[in-house]
């Protein structure tokens, strides 16, 4: 598995930097490399990138999804361009932009089941619900005790499990079985009739970056990419 993981790590550089070198010669063009987690922001990303290929067909995209320790750590094996984390972010370690929206965080739920009708949730909601928390080891933004003020412990939690991303966590969410602490406007549960995402009171927000690696070359594609980003 070591070994496995150097050979994809050697593989990605090599393709990256292939088409670093093709720049040179077809202007602006080559792949774009981009990891995100779940967040609005990523509309902002992927509009920019979307206006960028209407101006240079010759500019893809790779795409990678995963909780923010998983985006992180391929960032950091050079496997992406691009990472966009929700805080908490050592920004020191990087160059970044702060993304000018920020998500609020609440309960994502079964929108038939008893909270599916409320409009906001406070601590002593959450004290009552089965809930899925954030698998993201390094995840104080979504610090349950520091939002209620002390009024909720880890100990008075009711935790059935924990998740990365809402794809699957859902399931059990409409199955009634358990409620996943998250954050809103996400495409999975907008665009879904039996899930409803109901905000924290008082409201807990966390904001997101956009960052890259410091000191490292980039593509004539990725810089177009950020100076799109920068002008939105």
């Amino acid at each position: 598995m070591r070994l496995r993981q150097r050979a994809e790590e050697i593989v990605s550089l090599v393709e990256q930097t292939e088409s670093e070198l093709a720049d040179r010669e077809l202007g602006i063009a080559g792949n774009i490399r981009i990891g995100a987690g779940e967040t609005q922001s990523m509309r902002l990303v992927l509009d920019t990138f979307a206006e960028l290929r209407r101006d240079h067909p010759d500019v893809t995209i790779e795409l990678y999804t995963g909780n923010a320790d998983a985006v992180e750590e391929r960032l950091e094996r050079g496997l992406l361009d691009f990472a966009l984390l929700l805080e908490p972010v050592n920004v020191e370690k990087y160059e970044w932009i702060r993304m000018p929206e920020v998500d609020r965080v609440g309960v994502i739920v079964s929108a038939s089941g008893p909270w599916g009708d409320l409009d906001v949730l406070g601590p002593v909601d959450v004290a009552k619900m089965p809930l899925l928390l954030s698998s993201r080891a390094s995840n104080r933004a979504l610090d349950l005790t520091a939002w209620s003020g002390g009024a909720l412990t880890i100990d008075d939690l009711n935790v059935v499990g924990h998740f990365d991303l809402i794809g699957n966590a859902s399931h059990l969410v409409r199955s009634g079985a358990a409620c996943a602490v998250g954050i809103g406007s996400l495409l999975q549960v907008d665009e879904s009739s039996d899930l409803r995402f109901i905000p924290f009171e008082p409201p807990l927000t966390i904001a997101s970056f956009l960052v890259w690696k410091k000191y490292r070359l980039r593509s004539r594609a990725c810089e177009e990419f950020l100076n799109r980003l920068n002008g939105m």
